[in-house]
């Protein structure tokens, strides 16, 4: 009988020793409804993520392996926050952009009380396995891409453009007969409202994005809720009289507008204009913002404040296949020695030498380098001949 229990209990054991081991073998980590064995995940130390998206082009096995947090047990996984270098939407041609100069353009049919900019240098939470070996347990997660319709949900991407013209406001458009060309481009990014009608010939009609600076956005920020100063009565109805001529045009705000713990000035001024807008009925316009605020000066090697139109430029290469510069011309005169004005639009006196904001001739320089290197093209002539007077 002793030799009988002895023998169940070594049985037990030895059952009990079988269930653990297979256990342990076929334990799992958990990445949404995705589970891996333990056993398949060989391969060099980085994280799974670069794995999955190094042997893939696309965001769909991303989108499937990586989502937002679970009603996961605490014990099986953990939250992290995921820094992509890139983000792709497969909802707008499968374009991936850098994520530090993304545009976010939100939906027609956002309610303005929920354009809150919450986005703005946003870093999704999701979640992986307790126990990985990502980072050792870092609560951040560095990652190559990741996916707008998973991450930043309400908000879309500009598609993949073939040819861009990049618009800026420098009275060498004046008599430039530029318009039939700026319009042939597929997509037109225009700056600080410059305006279209009365200048159709030189400047196009067409407007698909609309960057302005945080000059403009304070003036009619304040001006479009006015109804008893005069004076602001005269600037807000100049410019939805503006914005009517951009039909449905983005207009793009590409500077900080939230901040964590409180609200932001310009972003109270944005939400002030959309509301305005579409008030007015004008519901085919559209409102953008970036994911983080533009700031090329470092890449540029400036030391002072980037142009706007520099800003434009360097986020149109995100999505731009081909770029034209026009408007883009810090000069007093013509190459021919006209004078020009500083805006082709009115009669702004501007000395460019006293303001120092801005490196001026550097910029100028850049982008002329630019053009020899084949990565742009820079119209500083007419596009047609003048006519004789």
């Amino acid at each position: 009988m002793a030799d009988m229990k002895g023998y169940s209990s070594a049985k037990l054991f030895a059952v009990v020793c079988s269930f653990a081991i297979i256990g342990l073998m076929t334990s799992f980590y958990i990445v949404e409804d995705t589970f891996v064995p333990f056993y398949k995940r060989t391969g060099p130390k980085f994280t799974e993520l670069s794995a999955i998206l190094m042997a893939s082009d696309s965001t769909s096995s991303y989108a499937k392996m990586m989502k937002p947090p679970l009603e996961t047990p605490h014990d099986l996984v953990r939250n992290v926050s995921l820094h992509c270098k890139m983000v792709c939407s497969e909802s707008a041609t499968g374009i991936c952009v850098p994520l530090d100069l993304a545009i976010f353009v939100y939906r027609n049919d956002t309610p303005t009380t929920n354009m809150t900019f919450k986005f703005q240098n946003y870093n999704p939470v999701v979640s992986i396995a307790t126990g990985s070996n990502i980072s050792d347990n870092s609560p951040v997660l560095e990652a190559d891409r990741c996916s707008l319709e998973e991450h930043f949900p309400g908000v879309e991407l500009i598609p993949r453009q073939g040819s861009c013209a990049v618009v800026g406001n420098s009275g060498i458009l004046n008599n430039s007969s530029c318009g039939d060309f700026i319009d042939s481009h597929d997509f037109v990014i225009r700056a600080n409202m410059g305006l279209i009608k009365g200048y159709e010939v030189d400047v196009g009609r067409t407007s698909n994005l609309n960057a302005f600076n945080r000059d403009l956005m304070l003036i009619y920020g304040s001006a479009v809720g006015s109804t008893r100063n005069a004076k602001k009565r005269k600037i807000r109805n100049r410019f939805l009289n503006h914005i009517r001529t951009l039909k449905d045009s983005i207009l793009w705000y590409p500077k900080q507008l939230f901040q964590f713990g409180g609200n932001f000035v310009s972003g109270k001024r944005y939400r002030s204009i959309i509301n305005s807008i579409r008030k007015n009925g004008l519901l085919d316009i559209r409102f953008a913002f970036s994911w983080k605020p533009v700031h090329v000066e470092k890449e540029w090697g400036l030391r002072r404040t980037a142009t706007l139109g520099l800003d434009m430029y360097a986020v149109a290469r995100t999505f731009c296949a081909n770029i034209t510069l026009f408007g883009f011309y810090p000069f007093h005169k013509d190459q021919e020695g006209r004078d020009i004005k500083y805006h082709y639009f009115d009669d702004v006196k501007f000395n460019f030498s006293l303001h120092k904001g801005h490196s001026w001739d550097l910029e100028h320089r850049k982008l002329k380098e630019l053009e020899r290197q084949g990565k742009l093209t820079l119209i500083v002539r007419d596009c047609k001949p003048r006519k004789k007077t």
